[in-house]
């Protein structure tokens, strides 16, 4: 799922992604979620809008589209001698034009959602591309805020029916069932523990590796059930620890400070710029802990559990997860891996975290009476729990359920007082003008979820759908043919049913939420050099090509360019050399009957590899590279080949790449795009955006004595990958690219790079 809030600005330096989303998205305090100022419920939110020009945007700021959609239905806006009398003008001017999208999309491994997007309220013209049936792309301009009650503002909903309520958060109950393990096929975000009443905190830990806790202090056994969240974040990991309120059940305080990088360990530290960073060296802590499976122990140290059981085994099975957390007064040393403890995401939608189903509404008026939601008013905190509640009733925008759902305003409520027939008339007819048709989704009951909670929340997942990916590979290639001799040629791209495209692409997802290539600008990164290397998907194996000579004579028959044959490119990130197809064979635990492979073996193919490496014209004449010049045993040939005919093995020795180069590092830098023009034979003028950032991430993997060369021109196919990455940064991310005079204001590449 990629998903935007429906204002698009500029981010402020320093400004986290969830502060910007609420930046984004002002909203009226007197209509916000989910009840109207009468008590009835109330669907959505209104978003304020000042209509001041936006600095470095349009002149008008329109209303963009959260993701990618269809339009279900809409109305032009009437004019504005409409907009000022009755029925529309009813509690003060408002317009009438509404955009209703239908969004399809995926949040996890056989995990298809619906969900729909409503903006009702807007002004004068629509974009003319909105029409029944059309397609709109996220950011794509819907139309104009408009009024309501005289205030310039829209209002804006997103809802879904019961059964794709199910599959987005895993559940309609209040609360989150802590008696198992959460959700393994839909993981994403912060991870989250259940640390059930008796939880033992060990003072310290002497050896890491091991559960064994017979020689250890403990320091405090906890009374209480506590509830710890784990964070990954640019290098980082935060732990905080939380505990129900003693007097509001619904509420979650903090226990202690977050600790941050508390269990980073000086050894595990591969570069100055990550030291003690956390994250950034899980690869090594896993080496270091989990030696003889790190991969398995790789998951342990990002999920708390292993949730790829049907490729990775945990060695020993009982190996720990010992992390430092808060209890109420100190800290301790705590066993994660425990089956004790359950495990969760952002996914399951945690309660401690704020998150609540309210579904004990029964009737389908538009009153609340919701014990839950009177609780929560009664105890002061609606407002503070408000963002995260889903709460299931009708939707307000259907004139046929309009009598049965407002009826209860005739004789009126302990806090609203009886309404008059003439007033419930014209509030009827007020209604009437707004409400429109919404097909089979308006005419029951509906999650409803805050708009601000859900964009934000969601951004965390970053599970590509088959729509999003065929995005980020742009329609033309920009390839050099010889120094300055450069074309712009056309992308096939295939994606049907049985493709490797279409085949690889859960496997893909998995490895990135596994490595934590879960920002849009990792993603930039990764799959910027990812597709290109795959020839556009299209293959995990290099066009391989080796020297052929005759076996009695030694004569060479033909002559091929690749001098590194079998070691050649394998997988999405094209995993080469000896060295590194072992280093990836002991991170996925492979052993050689029972033991580690023959090191004799290993090290014979690694000297080899580096004397032709750097012996240029011995590579052809005197190769020693041959499986059966080494004796390479049947298993590990086997292991090598599985990196590109096994998707998931290809995916996984991509992971396996980005974190055993650091890529996130460099990722995680900011990206100044550069637009870079070329001319190219017959079709003229063409534009490409790179960045710093890119390189570096790119060298990182393929050429890393040269990260911090950025005029090195040596690197294969990197225009192409930049034409990738020009992609990924418009589909994915809300930056803007430069003209041709370094303003940023271009919302898409030049050069109508764009699959669409």
């Amino acid at each position: 799922m990629i998903i935007s809030p429906p204002f698009i600005r500029s981010r402020n330096a320093g400004e986290s992604d969830p502060s910007w989303v609420n930046r984004m998205m002002p909203v009226d305090i007197n209509r916000g979620f989910p009840l109207n100022q009468n008590a009835s419920w109330h669907g959505g939110v209104h978003v304020l809008h000042t209509d001041r020009q936006a600095e470095g945007y349009d002149s008008i700021e329109f209303v963009r589209a959260i993701a990618d959609g269809m339009v279900i239905s809409f109305r032009s806006p009437s004019s504005t001698d409409r907009r000022d009398a009755f029925p529309l003008n009813y509690n003060g001017r408002t317009d009438d034009g509404y955009v209703l999208l239908k969004h399809e999309t995926e949040i996890g491994e056989n995990c298809s959602v619906v969900y729909y997007s409503l903006y009702m309220h807007l002004r004068d013209r629509l974009d003319p591309a909105i029409r029944n049936g059309a397609r709109v792309w996220r950011r794509d301009r819907i139309g104009q805020s408009g009024m309501v009650d005289n205030v310039n503002a829209f209002h804006f909903e997103v809802f879904c029916d019961n059964e794709n309520m199910l599959k987005l958060t895993g559940r309609t109950t209040p609360e989150l069932d802590i008696t198992r393990d959460g959700r393994a096929d839909t993981v994403y975000g912060d991870i989250h523990f259940y640390l059930p009443p008796g939880t033992h905190f060990y003072a310290f830990v002497p050896n890491s590796a091991s559960p064994d806790t017979d020689h250890l202090n403990v320091v405090h056994t906890s009374a209480e059930p506590l509830f710890v969240s784990m964070t990954f974040e640019k290098g980082d990991c935060t732990m905080v620890t939380r505990r129900q309120n003693a007097t509001m059940a619904a509420l979650f305080d903090l226990v202690g400070e977050p600790l941050v990088n508390t269990d980073a360990n000086p050894t595990d530290n591969t570069m100055t710029e990550t030291s003690l960073k956390y994250e950034y060296n899980l690869y090594n802590i896993s080496r270091r802990l989990y030696p003889q499976n790190p991969s398995a122990g790789f998951e342990l140290l990002r999920f708390g559990r292993v949730i790829s059981t049907g490729h990775e085994t945990l060695m020993p099975a009982n190996a720990p997860l010992w992390r430092t957390v808060s209890f109420p007064g100190g800290t301790g040393m705590v066993n994660l891996a425990s089956s004790d403890i359950k495990k969760f995401s952002d996914a399951d939608f945690p309660h401690w975290t704020g998150w609540r189903m309210v579904n004990d509404d029964t009737d389908n008026n538009s009153q609340c009476n919701s014990p839950l939601i009177a609780g929560l008013q009664q105890s002061g905190h609606l407002n503070d729990l408000s963002s995260r509640l889903v709460c299931h009733f009708p939707l307000e925008w259907n004139a046929s359920t309009f009598d049965p759902r407002y009826d209860w305003l005739k004789t009126g409520s302990d806090d609203v007082p009886a309404m008059a027939e003439k007033d419930y008339s014209q509030l009827r007819d007020h209604v009437f003008a707004l409400c429109f048709d919404a097909g089979t989704p308006g005419t029951g009951r509906l999650w409803h979820f805050h708009p601000v909670a859900f964009i934000s929340h969601f951004r965390k997942c970053c599970w590509l759908s088959k729509p999003e990916l065929k995005q980020l590979v742009p329609r033309y290639l920009l390839r050099m043919v010889g120094r300055n001799d450069y074309r712009w040629e056309d992308i096939t791209y295939r994606d049907g049913a049985g493709s490797v495209a279409d085949n690889i692409r859960t496997h893909m997802n998995r490895a990135m939420q596994k490595h934590l290539i879960t920002t849009p600008l990792r993603i930039a990164c990764f799959l910027g050099n990812g597709i290109q290397e795959t020839g556009w998907l299209g293959s995990m194996e290099e066009g391989y090509r080796y020297t052929e000579r005759d076996p009695h004579t030694g004569r060479v028959i033909r002559r091929y360019n690749i001098w590194y044959y079998p070691w050649y490119g394998r997988g999405l990130l094209q995993l080469t050399n000896p060295e590194n197809y072992f280093k990836y064979f002991s991170f996925r635990g492979r052993t050689f009957r029972g033991r580690t492979y023959p090191e004799n073996i290993k090290n014979a193919l690694i000297r080899e590899y580096s004397r032709l490496y750097s012996n240029r014209d011995l590579r052809y004449t005197d190769n020693h590279l041959s499986d059966t010049e080494n004796h390479v045993p049947e298993n590990i040939i086997r292991w090598r080949n599985n990196v590109s005919s096994d998707l998931h093995e290809a995916a996984s020795s991509a992971g396996f790449y980005w974190v055993s180069t650091n890529m996130a590092y460099y990722a995680d830098s900011e990206h100044v795009l550069e637009r870079c023009s070329v001319n190219t034979r017959r079709s003229g003028i063409k534009i490409y955006y790179r960045s710093q950032a890119f390189w570096q991430a790119s060298a990182a993997v393929n050429l890393p004595n040269q990260i911090n060369n950025r005029e090195y021109r040596g690197l294969n196919g990197f225009h192409d990958r930049c034409c990738v990455y020009g992609s990924a940064i418009a589909v994915l991310t809300e930056q803007k690219f430069p003209d041709s005079n370094n303003n940023l204001v271009n919302e898409k590449p030049e050069s109508d790079q764009l699959r669409r």
